[in-house]
């Protein structure tokens, strides 16, 4: 997901001006401007390395401790089920992560998008749909965690 994610952001940051509008204001107008360059490292930063150092961070937690703030965490941390229970939430936050990596993929999208425009524009609704989306999919994303760490009918 994360080189899919730099490849799409460099593929695209070429189709970019030189000077950047990068902040819009609540009208969809421009507010703030990078150059090309600082944009790609800035935008390549939070879609490519802050998940990367969400994940990992989310994975040495999972990995290693004992002591998870889980619904019914007396059962899915017993010494037969923690090392499952381990994984399933390292997978959980992998997800997470991609998730992460995908709203900053569409916010990139939608700079892009904004400057071919003269003068630059943001659109608002296509702005409100993403933060919907990104809303509506991570409220899935709790609920599955919620879900999973359900006791079994059979405990």
């Amino acid at each position: 997901m994360l080189l899919a994610t730099a490849l799409f952001v460099n593929r695209t940051a070429g189709q970019l001006p030189a000077r950047v509008a990068v902040h819009f204001d609540v009208a969809g107008d421009p507010d703030g401007f990078m150059s090309s360059g600082q944009y790609r490292r800035f935008i390549l930063f939070f879609a490519v390395g802050l998940p990367l150092i969400l994940v990992a961070l989310l994975t040495m937690t999972y990995s290693k401790s004992a002591n998870l703030k889980i619904p019914n965490r007396d059962y899915w941390l017993a010494p037969g089920r923690i090392a499952r229970t381990r994984a399933f939430l390292v997978a959980h936050g992998t997800w997470f992560g991609s998730l992460f990596a995908a709203m900053m993929c569409f916010t990139h999208w939608l700079v892009v998008t904004a400057n071919r425009l003269q003068p630059p524009h943001l659109s608002n609704p296509a702005v409100y749909l993403g933060l919907f989306a990104f809303l509506a999919c991570t409220l899935a994303w709790i609920a599955t965690l919620m879900i999973a760490f359900r006791l079994p009918k059979e405990a």
